[in-house]
């Protein structure tokens, strides 16, 4: 009941009324909440005031956290000498780069291999009808190759134009795009353009199958010349499905004959696959080569992997791939452009190196295995060869499918754009660096006026700040300070001897650091910034500047190095699954398989031959930053011994698994190394992790701001629980009080009966 809802209190007592009962509850609300308003009042004025604040620590924070981070410290500018759309190209130097300075010369950028058909009238017309192929039992193929895959495609003669361009784009899977395009032409304007989606020669196409639907497509074969992705070799006519890794026969004569006649030269090519790879090594032959030369040639060229090897008996010899792979042979090598330049992209047969197959090693190949055939060096529908990039990079010859690269060097990409030269200079990039510190000495020095008056006290004034007394914000300033004004000890180069001449040298010690030798100084309370002294110091040594601001950190290489084993060559080493698993980037290969799911045999006709192949094995799964090698102990003596090393750069734990007796063949045992990450921190690397620290809900600052926000909630809580308690008890009261005041009312109304019946009866007797 709300006091004074009753306007008539009071009316019998004339004591008891509203108006009494209000200046009580007044009195009472004024005694109780007084306190509690006068604190919300200063609750109220420090959040301001502390947002104010807040604002300042986060534009300080900003600036520390910018210099606390290391790509701050690592960008680089890149100047070309030729800019703008006459450039022959341009670079992009990340953080991870040490490069200075690059030249350049563009010879030949990278391209598609594109093919266009002869035209159709009709796009919606049967393929084999408008060619007038009968094919076999209404059906006819052809094969589409390309970097050592092949991709059948099979059409009938109600297969149209339009949908065989849909079955080469669904049988490549976006290797290789085929569209109609209408070329405008009155009698036959439908052309089918067959191109590689990617540039670069080991995507070029080349074809097999139908030789009459492909002449009649307009792609003629020259089945002398192979694309280099569809050379697959061939195999003697006679050979036996077995021993596949192996080529035999006779010869007459001794190992120590020539092979040609003066002035003639010809090329083997042998081609060894494995699952779905395919390695091609080319040997030249001159007048001068002998079969025992020959031999030599073929380990040296193809690192052992392939190996020519003489029978007891003086008349027999063996090809032999090493690793295990299927072996074929091509009776020819390179081709040779226009220029009688070597063309590494495409084969051609030689008739040289058939005879001499025939005659000096009693071979003749069966040719009916299919290639990936060119077209005719003249064929107009071969629209745009497919080739690498050809450049050079500092003086280095260098050849890429692609004219966007990124392999010669660590965070760099080089993008090639047209022929010509340009030359690229490449600095650190300061000048965000002393924007940064620039800031740093702007947000420090608003900060501290800001904190300055929020914590000042002043006597004779009679003022003081809303923080005065409060630690959380008064030591703030202390906290920062002491972290700009520290020296530390980093590891750098100084000058030894005169630094203004030659005679100085530069060579390496522990420094000590301090802000001031970067220009910024802190004066009677005021920080500035000196670009010029930073930019001379920086430049120094950029390399102890950023241990200075920032620290360094990272993992340490991992290094695994297995026992030395006596018998690898001895023991019989059979590959199952889950035998032996490395697991390495969060990566795991089983090596009972190969890179491509083939089940793993390891070969070798001795301990060296089969530990290079193992590592080979390993490596071939590429696993990023894990590299497997093998150290031969006491070469060439009785005691010569083997010992497996695995080495991993980034940063990954590196776990083996597997058998136990079965990795104790190789010196290996079971284990998980876990990578250390070691970590050195920076001026502002500790200025950073501070100010975190602080405005976190748990810091200094974080965890004052609050517990202001909780007592303003409690104090807004107890001011409404006061006035509801007080209010509650005045509505009791008024209750009681208008009670009393109507038992009041009636005494005084029989009262005043009495007193009329008295006054009446006096006045009878009167």
């Amino acid at each position: 009941m709300a006091v004074g809802s009753l306007g008539s209190l009071g009316i019998g007592s004339g004591v008891l009324t509203s108006d009494t009962l209000n200046k009580l509850k007044e009195a009472e609300m004024n005694a109780h909440l007084k306190l509690y308003n006068t604190q919300l009042e200063t609750n109220t004025s420090r959040q301001k005031d502390l947002a104010e604040l807040e604002a300042k620590l986060l534009a300080f924070q900003t600036a520390v956290n910018s210099l606390g981070d290391t790509s701050q410290f690592n960008k680089k500018k890149v100047s070309p000498s030729v800019s703008g759309d006459s450039a022959a190209a341009s670079l992009v130097v990340g953080s991870l780069s040490n490069l200075s300075n690059m030249k350049v010369i563009v010879d030949q950028l990278a391209q598609k291999d594109v093919y266009q058909s002869n035209g159709f009238q009709d796009k919606t017309a049967s393929v084999m009808k408008s060619l007038g192929i009968e094919g076999t039992d209404g059906k006819a193929s052809f094969t589409i190759t390309q970097d050592g895959k092949d991709y059948k495609i099979e059409i009938d003669k109600s297969t149209t134009v339009a949908q065989l361009a849909e079955k080469i784009n669904s049988a490549t899977g976006g290797k290789i795009e085929a569209k109609l395009v209408n070329t405008g032409d009155r009698d036959n304007p439908y052309r089918l353009v067959v191109q590689s989606t990617e540039t670069g020669t080991k995507n070029n196409i080349s074809f097999s199958g139908d030789e009459k639907l492909l002449e009649a497509m307009g792609w003629g074969l020259d089945k002398d010349s192979i694309s280099a992705g569809g050379l697959y070799g061939f195999r003697p006519k006679g050979a036996e499905d077995k021993d596949k890794d192996k080529i035999s026969g006779t010869f007459s004569g001794n190992s120590e004959d020539k092979l040609l006649s003066s002035g003639e030269k010809t090329s083997f090519t042998f081609v060894i696959k494995n699952g779905e790879r395919y390695d091609r090594f080319t040997i030249d032959i001159n007048d001068q080569t002998t079969y025992e030369s020959l031999a030599e040639d073929l380990k040296k060229q193809t690192n052992g992997k392939v190996e020519l090897s003489f029978g007891e008996d003086g008349k027999s010899f063996t090809f032999r791939a090493t690793n295990g792979g299927e072996l074929s042979l091509f009776d020819g090598g390179y081709a040779t452009d226009a220029d009688g330049n070597i063309d590494q992209a495409n084969y051609s047969r030689d008739d040289k190196a058939t005879s001499l197959l025939s005659s000096k090693f009693g071979i003749t190949l069966d040719t009916s295995t299919p290639q990936g055939y060119n077209v005719a060096s003249n064929n107009e529908n071969h629209i745009q060869k497919g080739m690498d990039a050809i450049f050079s990079v500092d003086g280095v010859k260098m050849t890429r499918p692609t004219n966007t690269i990124t392999d010669i060097g660590p965070d760099i990409t080089l993008e090639l754009k047209q022929k010509g030269e340009i030359s690229f200079n490449v600095t650190q990039d300061t000048e965000a660096i002393a924007q940064s510190l620039e800031s740093l000495a702007t947000a420090y020095n608003d900060l501290m006026i800001n904190l300055n008056a929020a914590t000042k006290y002043d006597p004779d004034a009679g003022t003081k700040g809303n923080f005065v007394g409060v630690s959380s914000i008064y030591n703030i300033k202390s906290q920062i300070n002491n972290i700009l004004l520290q020296t530390i000890t980093v590891d750098g180069t100084i000058t030894v001897g005169d630094s203004d001449t030659s005679d100085g040298v530069k060579v390496s010690s522990k420094v000590s650091l301090s802000l001031a030798d970067y220009g910024l100084t802190l004066n009677d309370g005021v920080l500035t910034f000196d670009s010029g002294k930073f930019n001379a110091k920086f430049n120094e040594d950029p390399e102890m500047a950023e241990k200075f601001f920032v620290g360094h950190n990272g993992f340490e290489d991992i290094d695994l190095v297995g026992d030395k084993i006596s018998s690898f060559d001895k023991d019989d080493i059979k590959f199952e699954q889950g035998k032996f698993t490395i697991t390495y980037n969060d990566e795991t290969i089983d090596l009972g398989k190969t890179a491509n799911g083939d089940p793993f045999t390891l070969t070798g006709k001795d301990d060296v031959e089969k530990a290079q192949n193992l590592v080979d094995h390993i490596n071939s799964f590429g696993l990023e930053g894990l590299e497997a090698s093998f150290q031969i102990i006491n070469q060439g003596s009785k005691d010569q011994q083997i010992q497996f090393k695995i080495k991993g750069t980034s940063g990954s734990n590196l776990e083996i698994q597997g058998d136990k007796d079965f990795l104790k063949k190789f010196g290996l045992s079971p284990k998980t190394i876990y990578s250390v990450y070691k970590e050195e921190t920076g001026t502002f690397g500790v200025l950073k992790n501070t100010m975190g620290e602080m405005m976190s809900s748990d810091g200094s600052f974080g965890g004052y701001k609050d517990s202001l926000t909780k007592e303003s909630k409690n104090l807004n809580e107890t001011i409404e629980n006061t006035k509801k308690s007080i209010e509650s008890r005045y509505d009791t009261m008024w209750s009681r009080w208008a009670a009393y005041d109507g038992i009041i009312a009636k005494l005084n109304n029989q009262a005043s009966v009495i007193t009329n019946m008295i006054n009446a009866a006096n006045n009878q007797n009167s």
